[in-house]
């Protein structure tokens, strides 16, 4: 399934303003006022199978409108600056057993927003990221690369979304991908690949709730996107910060693989209450980055194949 369709967070220092909880929301939800300087900033943590762990800080800028053609289709978009960084702890599975390694991942990007539907129909991914196996005493070196664009086929998701509702995306996507990943000084591995297709998402707006998080307490709209493989991602949106407030995915067993909470914000149309509309850019912090990690995993057990002293990969991520 092609879970890179979205992007991940950035980096900058603005006024950071702290959440507080407003007045019961309506029974509706309507698209968020972005502006230029707009920001938000997560903590995010990510765990497979209870043997890798990602750490980090993202973040997301509102750079503003610019027209451009995507896909053939001339339109309106809300750009946004994404980045982040944080630390990889892990266990590699060797013929002598597990082994510890540890690393640390810096990305950068940029996501582009429908302005009318707040759909994201394109995004580029670039991560960094560098590490060691302890026992092996193996450095590890990883730059990583994704190029999304997407062309919607079909949308019932439109502002403004009563409370309860159940709607659909579809996607035509089209994904590329490079990876450059060295093992101490053995031959790097270069991979490329592109994928054409068509996802569809089923996307419910569930209810209204209060959230506690770093930034502040929320009134929140919960959000909930299922995938066709049983896998799902729950948002729960703050009108009064423009963004989500937490994040969370699900793999197909009900299981809790990744998690964002909001620390810091800029939404300058805070006043009144605005409603949702990014769903989609939190959801990209945990597919984004532990989209990367999948790619890594997956490589190094096919390099321990070809060469036995080579670490294997952390277990394959859930999907």
């Amino acid at each position: 399934m092609m879970r890179a369709l979205v992007g991940v967070l950035a980096i900058a220092s603005v006024l950071l303003l702290a959440g507080t909880a407003r007045a019961p929301l309506t029974n509706s939800m309507e698209a968020p006022s972005w502006s230029a300087g707009d920001f938000w900033v997560y903590r995010f943590n990510s765990t497979f199978e209870g043997s890798a762990f990602l750490n980090g800080t993202l973040r997301a800028d509102i750079v503003g409108v610019q027209n451009q053609t995507v896909r053939g289709i001339a339109q309106d978009l809300v750009v946004v600056e994404t980045g982040g960084s944080g630390s990889l702890e892990g266990a590699f599975e060797t013929p002598s057993g597990n082994v510890s390694a540890h690393g640390s991942w810096n990305l950068t990007g940029e996501q582009l927003f429908n302005e009318a539907s707040r759909k994201i129909v394109k995004t580029l991914i670039r991560i960094s990221a560098a590490g060691h196996v302890d026992v092996l005493d193996v450095p590890f070196t990883l730059q990583w690369t994704n190029s999304t664009s997407n062309r919607v086929v079909a949308d019932a998701w439109r502002y403004p979304i009563p409370v309860g509702y159940t709607g659909s995306v579809t996607l035509n996507s089209s994904m590329n991908e490079d990876l450059f990943l060295v093992f101490d000084s053995n031959p790097p591995l270069i991979v490329n690949s592109s994928v054409e297709t068509e996802v569809t998402l089923a996307v419910s707006l569930l209810s209204t709730s209060t959230v506690t998080v770093p930034a502040g307490t929320f009134e929140t709209y919960g959000v909930r996107e299922t995938w066709t493989d049983g896998s799902v991602e729950t948002f729960d949106y703050a009108p009064a910060a423009g963004n989500n407030a937490r994040t969370q995915t699900f793999n197909s067993t009900g299981t809790e693989v990744s998690r964002t909470e909001l620390v810091s914000y800029r939404y300058q149309a805070s006043m009144p209450p605005n409603t949702i509309g990014t769903w989609v850019i939190v959801a990209g912090v945990a597919i984004g980055v532990a989209a990367a990690a999948v790619l890594v995993l997956l490589i190094v057990r096919r390099r321990r194949r070809e060469r036995t002293y080579t670490p294997p990969s952390l277990r394959d991520p859930p999907t």
